[in-house]
């Protein structure tokens, strides 16, 4: 299997929007169910959020992903979610966040042994998750749609 030549510019945004969203933490704004937010148009709602952040200045947490991602993370309550490929271990995960420390809670999925094409700026689980408040669905390309409850078991 070749390689993923991935860009930093394109880890760098999916790391930052990781980042933004844990910087709202600090404001307490609402839930984010899906990639464009609960409107479906990519705004927010929320007054009084901060407007500048760098690595330092309004960011509550940082975390190390395993992987490079294409995929957006989702708020519900107290949880940030997002999807990311292990692909060392061949695995499509679900992983969910701790909003306030940044801890993760768990991580599910699946394996996928089998070869699936992909553009190289493009890693695998590049399809956010979605939420309804009860559960939460995740796409893994070739290997399925997959629906979790909050504790991460498979339903």
């Amino acid at each position: 299997m070749k390689p993923l030549n991935i860009p930093i510019k394109t880890l760098l945004c999916s790391l930052s929007v990781t980042v933004w969203l844990a910087a709202l933490d600090q404001v307490r704004a609402g839930d984010w169910p899906a990639w464009r937010g609960p409107s479906g148009n990519g705004q927010s709602a929320e007054k009084s959020i901060p407007l500048r952040w760098s690595d330092k200045e309004n960011v509550r947490w940082r975390i190390a992903l395993p992987g490079p991602g294409n995929s957006t993370p989702i708020v519900s309550d107290n949880r940030v979610l997002l999807t990311q490929a292990v692909e060392s271990e061949k695995r499509r995960t679900l992983m969910c966040f701790d909003r306030s420390s940044g801890a993760l809670q768990w991580q599910s999925g699946v394996t996928y042994a089998d070869d699936e094409p992909t553009h190289h700026t493009n890693p695998y689980c590049a399809a956010s998750p979605v939420t309804d408040g009860e559960c939460v669905i995740a796409f893994f390309g070739s290997a399925g749609l997959f629906c979790f409850d909050f504790q991460g078991k498979e339903l």
